[in-house]
């Protein structure tokens, strides 16, 4: 199975833990979107490191370097995330949950670049200079 599939199978699981609990937060518990969103994308992004570490990648060592690209790209994420849903829902007055489901699929792809080519990419021999 090749990893942008196996990548995308998780994103899709991502997406659905993202969106269910954002739209719990926002419709039921009557949180700012914009709060609901970082609480949604959190929890998106431990389903997803668990899973692209260790299915997606199969990374072995668990160093603090991974931990902290990881956390970076998906911060870059959560910021490209939440600047699309506020233009979207706030400047477009699109719907809240419409928003949503459009700036996290844009994110799919950029994400998967920066994971793959950066987050867990395989070590490189160091070169002798």
């Amino acid at each position: 199975m090749s990893k942008l599939f196996k990548f995308g199978f998780i994103g899709i699981i991502n997406t659905a833990i993202t969106i269910v609990s954002y739209a719990f937060l926002v419709y039921a518990v009557r949180m700012n979107f914009l709060l609901a969103n970082i609480i949604a994308y959190i929890l998106g992004m431990i389903n997803s490191y668990i899973w692209n570490k260790n299915w997606v990648f199969q990374v072995k060592e668990n160093n603090i370097s991974i931990y902290i690209k990881f956390i970076t790209v998906n911060l870059v994420m959560l910021g490209f995330n939440s600047l699309g849903l506020y233009i979207l829902a706030s400047i477009f007055n699109l719907n809240k949950l419409i928003s949503q489901i459009i700036v996290v699929g844009l994110g799919l792809f950029i994400n998967f670049i920066l994971t793959k080519t950066w987050t867990f990419a395989p070590k490189r021999a160091d070169s002798k200079s």
